[in-house]
């Protein structure tokens, strides 16, 4: 196998809209630099296959773009679209893309998408440039990173506060590329936690960034690469040990959580890696998961009737309001109300015993931790925010809980939330995915 690593800087300009807090996001943008932020490519080549991996401080990389990136990639390298993974790290202070919240009434900043297709290209060039002969290393152990977001209240609502007894998936992947000399080409980590400790106009790669930034002075070179895992459902633990609603806007916590997350990579790696002979294997499925049924159009109407402000631009209504009005106007123009959601999960094998399944959207930790069972040998990295945007995907067993991850559908331009059985589907797209390889 060869292998070849690249990052490029991806800072946006002043005023580039921002996306992971709805009320900041429809403002007037970034207003300055807090850390540099990165497109970060892996490219692969064994056996006559090849993958792309790429990932982005950025909250999400919306499905529209996502394809788009993917054509000019798969132009560049002739790749199909399996072959190349986007994830998106989901700070929630990075340049926006996709529609979530204001984003389908504010669009996001074409202008800087069009620029960021350009960093694409260079880092996925100089990434197959510099290829060369690569051993492959990995292994996994736990993180105290994660905690659980969702605590059900005395009321029975649940609620978005620090749940230390609730599910988390705590896995902690790490693959290491070595070249013939011993030294690193790339090493790629992943837990599942929301970056939403800050908010704020600066630009940032938020804990992601904190942590990749002291791994790569571990190494010695710039060569590691955070993927965000199936962290839908979890806020990090320094930010809610002890306390009753989660501390926000505290840069020493960020730093905290990169310095933890160093510490458990450094563990891994010095203690915990085994050589994985080379394999690779892509696969790629377009499910879909069902939705309920919506509710009327009077009753879309109502609710948009209810909150709309007369003449008033997007940037001064709800996102709620603008949802259900947007409904009414597709049910008004005689076009059918989404059933389904759209969700792409993708296949990777790196090695024998090593592979990456990724889900596009926000999948909470027990997709995570469904994806381990299925593997039950090597190391696995469950990732979400992959290859679009989606919605929030909870379990079956949360649905009548509800609370914020089973409702907020309507953020992602949803009529209704989902369905029951979403765990059978993701089962047999890695049943499919066996049959092609990746095993």
């Amino acid at each position: 196998m060869i292998a070849g690593f690249s990052r490029v800087n991806m800072n946006p300009p002043p005023g580039t809209r921002m996306m992971g807090f709805g009320t900041r996001d429809k403002g007037p943008g970034s207003e300055s630099i807090r850390d540099d932020i990165f497109v970060r490519a892996l490219y692969l080549s064994h056996g006559g296959e090849e993958a792309v991996i790429l990932s982005f401080d950025m909250c999400f990389i919306g499905r529209e773009d996502s394809d788009r990136y993917k054509g000019v990639i798969g132009r560049l390298l002739d790749l199909s679209p399996r072959k190349i993974l986007l994830n998106s790290s989901h700070s929630h202070v990075g340049p926006a893309s996709g529609y979530w919240a204001y984003g389908d009434y504010l669009p996001p900043d074409q202008l800087y998408l069009r620029e960021l297709e350009g960093m694409i290209v260079a880092a996925v060039t100089e990434a197959r440039d510099t290829a060369q002969d690569t051993t492959i290393w990995a292994g996994s152990g736990k993180s105290t990173i994660p905690m659980n977001r969702r605590r059900m209240m005395d009321s029975g609502k649940t609620e978005n506060r620090p749940n230390p007894d609730g599910i988390v998936c705590d896995t902690l992947p790490v693959c290491l590329l070595k070249n013939a000399a011993g030294d690193p080409i790339a090493c790629l980590f992943s837990i599942s936690a929301h970056p939403s400790i800050v908010g704020g106009t600066a630009i940032s790669a938020e804990y992601p960034g904190a942590a990749t930034n002291r791994v790569d002075v571990f190494l010695g070179r710039n060569c590691s690469m955070f993927l965000q895992g199936c962290g839908g459902d979890a806020k990090t633990s320094p930010a809610g040990e002890g306390q009753d609603a989660w501390i926000s806007n505290d840069w020493d916590i960020v730093e905290k959580v990169g310095e933890i997350l160093l510490q458990e990579v450094i563990d891994i790696v010095n203690n915990g890696l085994s050589e994985h002979q080379p394999a690779l294997a892509t696969a790629l499925a377009e499910t879909q998961w069902p939705l309920l049924e919506p509710v009327s159009r009077d009753e879309f109407a109502r609710k948009a009737s209810e909150g709309l402000i007369k003449g008033a631009t997007p940037s001064e209504q709800g996102v709620d309001d603008l949802w259900a009005a947007r409904q009414v106007e597709l049910i008004d123009r005689g076009q059918a109300l989404r059933s389904t959601a759209s969700v792409l999960i993708q296949g990777i094998k790196l090695g024998e015993g090593l592979r990456m399944v990724a889900i596009e959207g926000e999948p909470v930790a027990e997709h995570g931790l469904n994806i381990l069972d299925f593997y039950d040998n090597g190391v696995t990295f469950p990732l979400g925010y992959a290859n679009g945007e989606s919605m929030y995907l909870p379990v079956t067993r949360q649905l009548p809980e509800g609370g914020y991850e089973v409702e907020a559908y309507g953020e992602y331009g949803y009529p209704a939330q989902l369905a029951p059985g979403m765990e059978e589907i993701v089962r047999e797209s890695m049943e499919r995915f066996q049959e092609q390889g990746i095993d």
